[in-house]
């Protein structure tokens, strides 16, 4: 079989370029303090030596290129961005204006972690899913994903969107046995993910690709033939990558699938762009969780009264009830409003029913100026994605600059392998309740409304290197600050009480993603942690987990973010006094891009 090394050089037109902005970056004498110079070569390099990143944030240079895994392109890009941080280090930053100060820092750390990655963290050793785990990168999948987004844009002609995906779909053969030969020793985990992804990436390109090949308008026939054939190709360049994942690596994936302490600890600051050690961070989620869980079990003994006044709850001692009996009576309460939940066909639905009730309540309490309706459509998750996160935003072309724009809350259906058991946990899990409250972390005033904000003043750096601990901590807030704010009505304190559990489940993401990949917790003491202490749901902590074996750092953000925030809001309140503004502070917030925190105190605090 002809199978291409993972040591084979690079495409000679790809070599060639690299090799040309290393060499330039080394010889030619530059403006060492021109830093507009440096961003946009540094956003160059980013996007050729990532082009799934580049497509995915709508710079289409790259679009008929994939990945390159060979040890000379790695070589290359460390001698791009080495040279690229000695000219970030030589900049007067005693002389630049406030943006361009955080906007150095915000390349300095992208520079950094992407060097962890080449050095340390090589994901493409041992995670065989075709996915880019580098932060930035929100879609993680890099080929199904790609390509559903140039089929389904309109940022060219078809004939162009087609060019684009042949000459993706013609390299592939070539990065999936790069890939076969790069692996070295996967955790099963990652191979059995790997497996379930890869079916639904051959059914897409089985289906849509094939769909848009033969009937999409102004395609001259020899491109359709042309693509066809490659298209074949492609399809059974994955089916051999399938056979090869289930005969060959499944029985020898006997890796581990933590990260580890050491490289954890220095991907954790880069990554988040944070100050905070990991200690801290454990050390806040775990006295968060202590004083949310107190009052989640105050209200729930409010609410049992009102829901079942005839249920006597439980035996209390000299200081009130018994840790026992207030566990019976969260639980209690829990399970009755659990069972209004939605059906296994209309969970899709359910989360895109009452986003109009948010955004008349968001426009009641003046609290932010809203994006179009019709700039999001609620989907369900493509096959190639489910079954690791419950719901995920996207919005790609961020750079593509348009007027018109379209992003997508995705929707991760009931798996109908499941047995009614699992079926039932996770739908109470996703209760009517828990549904708005992820709707609101989605949409309004969550990550649409935040993406909205960020593109009014575009910054192409900022786009491209976002800080995912302030989106998310952001769509946290956001929630929090609806249901403060009285959303429900009569209903609110039900609301509040899940509204508590989401707090709790954001104190225990933050715990277990860092003392599982540093090997201080197992998998047991995890889900035991979410579903004994957090009163998570069987099939939603198991998911959890899941989700945390495959992707280190993610489920920190939401509390590090929130955290950042409230802290930030606490300082802000105190400087403004009586004059504090809801809307001035909200929109002073996601005002300045998806930028990390520590630079927003810069903005809110200082200046």
């Amino acid at each position: 079989m002809n199978r291409l090394s993972c040591r084979r050089s690079l495409p000679l037109t790809l070599s060639c370029i690299l090799l040309a902005l290393t060499t330039a970056s080394c010889l030619k004498p530059k403006p060492m303090n021109n830093l507009g110079n440096l961003k946009h070569e540094y956003l160059d390099g980013l996007f050729l030596a990532k082009p799934h990143l580049a497509t995915y944030m709508g710079d289409h240079r790259f679009d008929e290129r994939v990945v390159d895994l060979s040890p000379r392109g790695q070589e290359l890009r460390q001698r791009v961005l080495e040279q690229q941080k000695l000219r970030l280090a030589s900049l007067d930053k005693k002389q630049l204006a406030l943006n361009d100060e955080i906007d150095v820092e915000i390349m300095s750390d992208g520079i950094e972690l992407e060097l962890l990655y080449l050095r340390e963290i090589r994901d493409w050793e041992w995670d065989p899913r075709l996915h880019d785990s580098f932060p930035y990168y929100d879609p993680r999948e890099i080929v199904a994903s790609r390509i559903s987004d140039i089929i389904h844009g309109d940022f060219a002609p078809e004939q162009e969107r087609l060019r684009s995906i042949t000459g993706q779909m013609q390299n592939l053969p070539g990065l999936l046995s790069q890939m076969k030969s790069c692996l070295k020793n996967p955790s099963k985990i990652y191979t059995q993910q790997a497996i379930e992804d890869n079916k639904g990436r051959i059914s897409l390109f089985q289906t849509e690709v094939a769909e848009f090949i033969a009937k999409a308008p102004g395609i001259p026939e020899d491109s359709r033939i042309k693509a066809e054939t490659i298209r074949r190709n492609a399809v059974e360049a994955l089916g051999a990558y399938q056979k090869f994942l289930e005969t060959e690596l499944l029985p020898r994936s006997n890796g581990d699938w933590r990260l580890g302490a050491e490289r954890f600890r220095k991907k954790f600051p880069l990554a988040l762009q944070t100050r905070m050690s990991l200690d801290q961070v454990v050390s806040r989620a775990e006295w968060r969780f202590k004083e949310t869980r107190q009052e989640y079990g105050d209200l729930a003994a409010r609410l049992h009264k009102e829901l079942l006044p005839g249920r006597v709850p439980g035996p209390s001692g000299s200081s009130g009830l018994s840790l026992a009996a207030q566990s019976s009576i969260i639980r209690d309460v829990k399970g009755n409003l659990s069972k209004d939940h939605p059906t296994a066909d209309g969970l899709v639905e359910a989360h895109r029913r009452n986003l109009d009730d948010f955004r008349n309540f968001i426009e009641q309490h003046n609290l932010l100026k809203l994006p179009p309706r019709e700039t999001l459509q609620v989907k369900e998750m493509p096959a190639f994605k489910r079954g690791v996160a419950a719901a995920e935003y996207l919005a790609p072309g961020v750079l593509e600059g348009k007027a018109q724009w379209q992003a997508t809350y995705y929707v991760d259906p009931v798996n109908s392998a499941w047995d009614t058991q699992k079926i039932e946990s996770y739908l109470r899990a996703n209760n009517i309740f828990e549904v708005q409250l992820t709707a609101m972390h989605e949409a309004y005033p969550g990550h649409h409304t935040q993406y909205f904000y960020s593109r009014q003043s575009l910054n192409p750096l900022r786009s491209v290197l976002w800080n995912a601990a302030f989106v998310e901590g952001w769509a946290v807030y956001g929630e929090n600050l609806m249901v403060r704010l009285g959303f429900g009505g009569e209903k609110n304190p039900r609301y509040r009480f899940f509204e508590l559990q989401g707090d709790m489940i954001v104190s225990t993401n933050a715990i277990i993603d860092i003392k599982l990949h540093t090997g201080q917790m197992t998998e047991q003491e995890a889900v035991d942690l979410m579903m004994n202490e957090g009163f998570q749901e069987k099939a939603q902590a198991e998911k959890k987990l899941h989700r945390a074996q495959l992707d280190t750092t993610q489920l920190s953000q939401y509390f590090l973010g929130y955290e950042e925030i409230l802290e930030l809001e606490r300082d802000y309140r105190q400087k403004k006094g009586v004059a504090f503004n809801q809307r001035e502070f909200d929109e002073s917030l996601i005002g300045h891009g998806s930028i990390a925190v520590k630079y927003l105190r810069k903005y809110l605090l200082t200046h």
